[in-house]
């Protein structure tokens, strides 16, 4: 439902959903919603155990998000596969301020599809 309804917040700035357990599923759900949400600068997805594949879904629509300053995926588990479906979208993220990917796992592999990423931030 709520994934649902975030196409119609156009106005929405600060999402927080940390801690709730969203797991792949709830994250590809959420993406959907998410690439209606032009207005979102603050988005906080921590501890919510997406991985990979609820990273890739992210990635898939963050790009839409042209205000985005900050985006929270720490403690999710993405791995280094994750951290690369993220890297591929970083470049059209040109408002991110803050990223946070802390306790991952994404490795020196990972971390290296990030800086290249970043690069074109």
């Amino acid at each position: 439902r709520l994934a649902g309804a975030l196409g119609a917040c156009k106005l929405l700035a600060h999402l927080n959903l940390s801690f709730n357990r969203l797991g792949a599923e709830g994250a590809g759900r959420l993406a959907k919603g998410l690439g209606e949400c032009r207005a979102l600068a603050h988005l906080d997805l921590n501890n919510n155990g997406i991985g990979a594949d609820g990273a890739g879904s992210l990635a898939r629509v963050l790009g839409e998000c042209k205000l985005l300053a900050h985006l929270d995926l720490s403690s999710n588990l993405i791995g280094p596969d994750g951290a690369t479906r993220l890297a591929g979208v970083l470049g059209k993220c040109t408002a991110l301020a803050h990223l946070s990917l802390g306790l991952n796992l994404i490795g020196a592999e990972g971390a290296g599809r990030l800086a290249k990423g970043l690069r074109e931030c």
